[in-house]
């Protein structure tokens, strides 16, 4: 499964979630992204977009 974390800040229980994710990446590929940056272009969103549109699921973080 292609899950893709992405780290927005919003979530109050982040930490239990990314453990959580870290245990599945022998089974699953975990893509993470960090939105979170204020440096980000248009090129980083194109890949945010690309890599949500690839995912099998998405969690936010």
């Amino acid at each position: 499964m292609n899950i893709v974390q992405l780290n927005t800040g919003l979530f109050p229980d982040a930490q239990t979630v990314i453990a959580a994710l870290r245990q599945t990446t022998s089974t699953h590929r975990v893509d993470v992204v960090d939105i979170r940056r204020p440096d980000l272009q248009q090129s980083d969103w194109d890949g945010v977009i690309a890599a949500i549109l690839a995912a099998d699921l998405v969690v936010s973080t």
